[in-house]
């Protein structure tokens, strides 16, 4: 009968081998790899000792039925219940030490449940643990995030405003870059016309003083020839004028009263030529015709006796005496055109070093512009490069825009120096 009570042990072994297959179900994901192993060796012991205890079953089934059979059946002989008995003796013990062997089992079972259980707590408070710092640090990597956010948010707005306040700057200054250049091409321009209307007016000049001088070198040599043909003359009338006196002196009284008259036209031609002493070569065409006039008469007068003579020479001397002054007069209105000519070169000559400073100071600022516009396309093309947002405008570097500034200031000053 004792071994009618072995199948709730057995049970309560098959019970336990569950909850184990419980716990290893509960486990997390993490743990799988470290206890994959002693849940293989767990398994396979578990289903040994199920299989083991399927055939005490069925053996203790067959035993019952057997005992019932010969229950039924009846006390056939005695000898036939002792050897039964033996057996079921025999077959108890047997099942004895597999119920041992399935206790024995069992408590393994049992122990190897414990360590896994107390694995399992250990990890599952290091990965609680685990957790808990994670969380402190992705709350702390969240916290200096925002931290990050804020300053970056706060860096694009000042780099924004500054971007703005750069850009209107650089538009100012190439707005007065441009006036500038327009003014100074408008000052170029004008030096360039009044250089060309200077030269001008210095070539009508010189032109003007060239032909002062050539008809001041015609009357020089007019007044030589003058001066010569009268020495010759009066050589010549002094010779003769012993000889033909008393034979021309009754022709001379006849001419006197035509000279006389010819006196007062020579002296209204005088003062008529004292007023217009600024035309210079229609004074010396009358002046000429009147010398021929006059030496004829003073030949005559020679002729006619020496009051005569003193008479024409008086009036050759006047002449000669207007034609000294007329000739001194354009000789100082030369050196006046001379030296306004020397003057006019002089402010000339100033003019083209101020023109040639100019230009100089002008393909300075055209290089140094030059320059300017190759950094700022520089800069652009670095900014364009680096910056992956096309929207974002170039940032000027500081030394840039002083250079800007520097430039408009030495045209300021270029533009006061000029004016």
């Amino acid at each position: 009968m004792d071994g009618f009570r072995l199948p709730p042990v057995i049970e309560e072994v098959l019970d336990a081998s569950d909850d184990v297959c419980e716990v290893k179900e509960e486990k997390p994901v993490m743990l799988a790899q470290t206890l994959m192993a002693k849940g293989r060796e767990s398994l396979d012991e578990e289903t040994v000792a199920e299989g083991e205890k399927g055939q005490q079953e069925e053996k203790m089934e067959t035993k019952e039925a057997e005992s019932e059979e010969e229950e039924q059946g009846g006390m056939k002989d005695g000898e036939g219940e002792e050897e039964e008995l033996e057996k079921f003796r025999v077959q108890m013990e047997q099942l004895l030490l597999e119920l041992e062997e399935t206790r024995e089992v069992s408590q393994r079972h049992e122990e190897n449940f414990m360590e896994l259980q107390g694995v399992l707590e250990e990890e599952r408070l290091a990965s609680a643990h685990q957790a808990e710092s994670f969380t402190r640090q992705i709350q702390r990597l969240q916290a200096q995030l925002r931290s990050i956010q804020e300053d970056m948010n706060s860096l694009e707005e000042e780099k924004e405003s500054e971007l703005e306040e750069v850009q209107l700057e650089l538009r100012s200054t190439q707005e007065e870059v441009l006036m500038l250049q327009q003014a100074a091409e408008e000052v170029a321009a004008e030096r360039e016309n009044d250089i060309a209307s200077l030269q001008e007016e210095l070539c009508r000049l010189r032109a003007e003083l060239q032909r002062l001088h050539a008809t001041a070198g015609e009357y020089e040599q007019q007044i030589s020839t003058l001066r010569v043909e009268m020495s010759l003359k009066n050589d010549t009338n002094k010779q003769g004028q012993a000889t033909q006196l008393q034979d021309e002196f009754v022709s001379l009284t006849d001419e006197c009263q035509t000279l006389t008259l010819n006196n007062k036209r020579l002296s209204n031609k005088v003062e008529h030529l004292q007023q217009k002493h600024d035309t210079c070569e229609d004074a010396y065409l009358a002046v000429r015709t009147e010398g021929q006039v006059r030496t004829n008469s003073y030949i005559s007068l020679s002729q006619s006796g020496p009051d005569l003579e003193d008479l024409a020479t008086s009036v050759v001397q006047d002449e000669v005496s207007i034609l000294t002054f007329q000739l001194k007069q354009a000789e100082e209105t030369a050196q006046k055109v001379q030296k306004e000519c020397e003057g006019l070169k002089a402010e000339l000559e100033q003019l083209q070093h101020l023109y040639d400073r100019s230009q100089k100071q002008r393909a300075t600022l055209e290089t140094e512009l030059q320059s300017c516009k190759a950094e700022l396309h520089k800069i652009l093309e670095g900014r364009s490069k680096n910056c992956p947002r096309p929207s974002e405008p170039p940032v000027l570097s500081i030394p840039f825009i002083g250079l800007i500034v520097v430039v408009a200031l030495i045209w300021c000053w270029w533009e006061e120096l000029a004016s």
